[in-house]
């Protein structure tokens, strides 16, 4: 991945966070939100946003009220950032997290059935 790409998302990563927490006011999305990786494509056509959400029992309704706010991200970040093209913008659960702790949780029944 090239060295522009790179600062471009790490940018989108900075502004979309940015109004996620700030900007948007919709009551459907609330608790801890975090942006944990942008994709965007060599030619600035599209970006894969990955979220994390913390709170298991909203997470689907959270996600779908954001997708329903893709538009409205998408003018905000063409406001905050400097780029010719603004990417399309499509919005994923980051499950990462989850994966970790069912990991780490296998491994301590492990090392206690050991014991």
């Amino acid at each position: 991945m090239s060295e522009r790409i790179l600062r471009v998302n790490s940018e989108i990563q900075k502004a979309i966070s940015a109004i996620i927490s700030n900007e948007l006011k919709n009551p459907a999305i609330k608790g801890l939100i975090t942006v944990t990786k942008v994709d965007t494509t060599t030619d600035l056509d599209q970006s894969k946003i990955y979220l994390s959400i913390f709170e298991e029992e909203t997470r689907e309704e959270v996600l779908n009220a954001i997708k329903h706010s893709a538009g409205f991200i998408r003018r905000e970040l063409a406001r905050m950032v400097d780029l010719r093209k603004v990417p399309f913008l499509t919005f994923f659960l980051d499950d990462s997290y989850d994966y970790g702790q069912k990991i780490e949780e296998t491994i301590n029944k492990i090392n206690q059935d050991r014991k």
